[in-house]
């Protein structure tokens, strides 16, 4: 079941600007994991979650430019 919540403009800047400083914090921590010898395999995964996120949010950023819509 969908639920509607209706956030102000300055709220959904406020989480937008939230999300960019966590990818800006992921890219960071995988450079960190990648320089002490983290494993392929769990930096792999983190790749996987970090591409999840971006997607997720890079979504929200679309939907938001063409005014909430579907096309």
């Amino acid at each position: 079941m969908a639920t509607m919540v209706r956030l102000t403009q300055e709220q959904i800047n406020h989480l937008l600007e939230e999300a960019d400083q966590m990818e800006l914090a992921m890219k960071a921590l995988h450079e960190e994991l990648a320089s002490i010898g983290t494993p392929k395999d769990t930096l792999n995964r983190f790749a996987k979650f970090h591409d999840r996120f971006t997607g997720a949010i890079s979504y929200l950023k679309r939907q938001r430019e063409l005014g909430g819509t579907e096309r």
